[in-house]
């Protein structure tokens, strides 16, 4: 009987203990405030000078990953990878920025990965990107030609092996090609 009783006890402490684990990794409540502010602790951990202003936040399909676009005081565009748990609050994976105009990455999912594409469409002169992966046949378009900031993104093929990185190709309205040179002026 002592032997139960103590098992018992053993499996509550570790119950107890990876519950407090848990709910302390997935702090971040589910709203604008509380997303802005534990971003920019965050993202400032080693030092004190970003300001990150939050823009969007988007939930990649049915996934529990979402990306939060945000900029920066130089307006430089980031992204970061929040993860939603199943007490429905947030945790941060992992955040980049510094571009100014468009940049793709591979995110890794719960449900497999993802290409997305996050960056600015200057005076809407882009209409729309096509991401190439550089080392396997995929390639897909995005529309951006509605959006100043943006994220865009897809699933890609179980299949991918190197889903990283992708050539990017930016087009008009009328199809023709952009040089990114043309974007920066």
């Amino acid at each position: 009987m002592k032997k139960v009783i103590y098992l018992f006890l053993f499996v509550a402490i570790i119950f107890i203990g990876y519950s407090w684990y848990y709910f302390d990794q997935y702090h971040i409540e589910d709203n604008r405030t509380a997303i802005q502010s534990n971003f920019k602790e965050w993202i400032n951990r080693d030092s004190e000078s970003i300001e990150p202003d939050v823009i969007e936040v988007v939930q990649l399909d049915n996934t529990s990953s979402y990306i939060v676009l945000f900029q920066i005081q130089s307006s430089n565009i980031g992204y970061a990878h929040f993860i939603k748990g199943w007490n429905g609050n947030f945790k941060i994976d992992h955040s980049g920025h510094g571009t100014n105009i468009v940049s793709y990455k591979k995110i890794k999912t719960n449900k497999g990965m993802y290409g997305i594409l996050v960056g600015k469409n200057p005076d809407l002169s882009i209409d729309h990107i096509k991401a190439d992966l550089s080392y396997d046949d995929f390639d897909f378009t995005a529309n951006v030609s509605t959006n100043e900031k943006f994220v865009r993104y897809k699933q890609l093929p179980n299949d991918i092996e190197k889903p990283f990185p992708a050539d990017l190709t930016f087009y008009d309205k009328n199809g023709s090609v952009i040089e990114l040179s043309d974007l920066l002026n």
